[in-house]
């Protein structure tokens, strides 16, 4: 589906996202200071700032911690939601398996946890006057995309005429199986970041270093089908190194191949030669390295600044010092 791009709304999604690791490593005083005064053109003045608290994701933990922003200006809500935190996360991401509706179990459960708090903020905040944008970052954006489907089936379903809008930057696939949304998703990644297609590469990479299809499928079946069939909803919208902004109907599989063929300097750790228990931890290490290994090369176009800064025409925000 074709959309109008607007790229001062897109930047203000993508700083939004960014703050929301700026209140989880610098505390949420300092982000509440920039949303209520405003930081013109890139973030607008909020009225109401209140922090979406859960556990980790993708791990069973008890300890809450800030995973992202609701918040409320006179003519629009905002819903950002930040993203993964270190490199196993996204180890994890690739093993977790695909629900009954095709969906990952770990985005959705990462979702419902804080699902209660947002469908509150919202019903209260909400009237027919506002615009509503969801927007997050590597992981977050994969929970935005999640957030919008929600607020489509549910009983908060907005009243016209009303904008709803999502935006994500870095986003991993979230489901196997057909997912549509109703309204517009703009899905950004910057020109270096391979990130948000991993499972695609990994999917690929399995399937050509020798030994690792056959122990992988001994250790978890399914689990190169389920890579594989991990798809992306709507256009790409690719940032260049030059900071210009094109849209691509299909991955630029070319440069994704590139990366296919980077993982080769790892042949000689990702061989399998063990057998029974042994193998199956040694699969599990040899593609933990697999993923590790790519991320690292990927990771400094993938951080949420980077995003800022590439659609903003190379400029940082005044928040970074």
């Amino acid at each position: 589906m074709k959309h109008t791009l607007n790229r001062q709304r897109s930047l203000e999604m993508a700083c939004l996202s960014q703050l929301t690791y700026v209140a989880y490593n610098q505390g949420l005083e300092a982000v509440r200071d920039i949303l209520k005064s405003g930081c013109s053109p890139l973030v607008r003045q909020y009225e109401t700032i209140e922090f979406i608290q859960a556990p980790r994701a993708l791990i069973s933990t008890s300890d809450f911690a800030c995973c992202g922003l609701a918040l409320s200006a006179p003519n629009e809500i905002a819903i950002a939601i930040r993203g993964t935190e270190n490199l196993d996360d996204y180890f994890l991401n690739l093993l977790a398996e695909s629900n009954s509706q095709g969906i990952h179990s770990g985005f959705d459960t990462f979702v419902e946890r804080f699902w209660e708090q947002l469908q509150e903020f919202i019903l209260r905040e909400y009237n027919s006057r506002k615009d509503v944008f969801i927007t997050g970052h590597s992981l977050g954006g994969a929970a935005a995309t999640l957030i919008t489907k929600r607020l489509q089936k549910s009983g908060l379903k907005l009243i016209e005429p009303y904008v709803l809008e999502t935006y994500t930057f870095g986003a991993p696939p979230v489901s196997t199986e057909e997912f549509i949304l109703d309204t517009p998703l703009y899905r950004f990644r910057n020109a270096g970041d391979f990130i948000p297609h991993l499972p695609e590469i990994i999917a690929v990479a399995i399937k050509r270093i020798p030994g690792l299809r056959g122990a992988i499928a001994n250790w978890k079946p399914g689990l190169l089908e389920t890579l594989s069939n991990y798809s992306h909803l709507e256009a790409e919208y690719l940032i260049e190194n030059d900071y210009s902004c094109r849209q691509l109907d299909e991955p630029d599989i070319s440069k994704i191949w590139q990366w296919v063929q980077f993982s080769r300097i790892l042949l000689p750790q990702l061989r399998v030669k063990t057998q029974g228990d042994e193998e199956k931890s040694g699969v599990k290490a040899r593609l933990r390295k697999l993923v590790q290994t790519l991320i690292q090369a990927s990771l400094q176009e993938h951080r949420a600044i980077k995003y800022v800064e590439r659609l903003n025409f190379g400029n940082l925000p005044p928040w970074i010092k």
